[in-house]
């Protein structure tokens, strides 16, 4: 009865237009408030990134094939410097070994007769004002020594004598096994202890030592990867090989630059 009663009373609540129902606004608008719609950053369609660089899975960025290629780096400069000897050192007795300032062409072709080796002295004379260099063939003191021993009745000594000349003349040119600015000389025959102790006693009271000549020139001359020839060094002594000694008056070992007495350690 009770609900039957509030039926009642809500329709003709309606009809009076006493009641008014907050569910369902007046008109039938929508108020709903929602303002969550979607909606596009990127109103012209394109990308902010550069369209010709990707990121490759490790984060690196790539050129896009579509792309510009990258310009080529630049040619290396072209070698224009010579090489220069800067060392020369015996490995053995019979062998020694040239450093140069960059990496030498193969020397197979190079002729062993452009090298020779002298001794060189320098010789000055303040008292006559005047000065000289003289060149001697090596294989002049490279001998071996021999000694035996005599006695006679109850004395004994030692007798030396000294064997034949050993010539030194080069024999061979070969490429370093290990580093490129490197090339070894062969020698005909081994330095001698009798040479070393003539060479060792000239750098100690003068200017001057063992040397080697170098004569340049021609196809067989030595020269860098890029084919810049090799500067002689006391050519003239290499031109006069059949002549055992000369003579340079009032001149300091002319043509000898770079100036390098090898040391005898034998």
């Amino acid at each position: 009865m009770l609900g039957l009663r509030f039926d009642r009373l809500v329709h003709a609540a309606l009809a009076g237009g006493g009641l008014t129902l907050g569910g369902c606004p007046p008109g039938g608008e929508d108020t709903d408030t929602d303002t969550n719609t979607e909606s596009d950053s990127d109103t012209d369609g394109t990308d902010s990134d550069d369209p010709t660089t990707t990121v490759d899975p490790s984060g690196n960025p790539t050129v896009d094939p579509t792309g510009d290629p990258p310009p080529p780096p630049p040619p290396p400069p072209a070698d224009s410097t010579p090489p220069a000897l800067i060392g020369i050192e015996f490995l053995d007795p019979q062998i020694l070994r040239l450093s140069f300032t960059e990496a030498i062409a193969p020397t197979d072709t190079v002729n062993p007769k452009r090298f020779r080796l002298s001794v060189g002295r320098f010789y000055e004379n303040p008292y006559y004002g005047y000065a000289r260099t003289m060149y001697n063939e090596p294989e002049d003191f490279n001998q071996e020594i021999y000694c035996v021993e005599n006695c006679y009745y109850y004395e004994c000594y030692e007798q030396c004598y000294y064997g034949p000349t050993l010539e030194l003349d080069v024999l061979d040119l070969l490429p370093d096994a290990y580093d490129s600015s490197m090339v070894v000389v062969l020698l005909e025959q081994p330095v001698t202890k009798s040479l070393c102790q003539v060479v060792n006693n000239v750098g100690a009271n003068t200017l001057g030592g063992l040397l080697l000549h170098y004569a340049d020139g021609g196809s067989s001359q030595i020269t860098d990867l890029a084919g810049l020839p090799l500067a002689a060094t006391g050519a003239t002594w290499v031109k006069l090989a059949d002549q055992s000694y000369h003579v340079v008056d009032n001149q300091q070992f002319p043509e000898q630059n770079p100036f390098l007495p090898i040391p005898c350690p034998f």
